[in-house]
């Protein structure tokens, strides 16, 4: 009878290590699933984020180099011109660099003329 009572205590022994271990592992598995469910939400929500950045940065693009930008652009950002002003577009801004500030002064003045 002492030998029955032995194997039954192994028996609980063995089992509450097994059920131990795998509620440790249950625990430890459970709560990495809920940090990588947090963190697919968070990555959810960037996304979102880029595509209505994307959105608007494609809607800029498309209005980027018309003349209603460039006036507003010039007068918003720069106070360049106003709504009446002449505008002048270089396309060759380079070519200005090629005269001194002197002659630049003296083009401009034959140019105010």
């Amino acid at each position: 009878m002492q030998q029955k009572n032995m194997n039954y205590r192994g028996f609980f022994a063995v089992l509450s290590v097994v059920l131990a271990l795998f509620l440790t592992f249950h625990l430890l598995l459970r709560s990495d699933l809920t940090r990588k469910r947090e963190q697919t939400e968070e990555m959810t929500r960037a996304l979102a984020r880029l595509e209505e950045e994307h959105r608007d940065l494609s809607n800029q693009l498309s209005v980027v180099g018309t003349e209603d930008y460039i006036v507003s652009s010039a007068m918003q950002n720069y106070s360049y011109v106003s709504r009446d002003d002449i505008r002048f577009e270089f396309t060759n801004p380079e070519a200005l660099y090629a005269y001194t500030d002197a002659e630049i002064q003296i083009l401009v003045e034959e140019l105010g003329d």
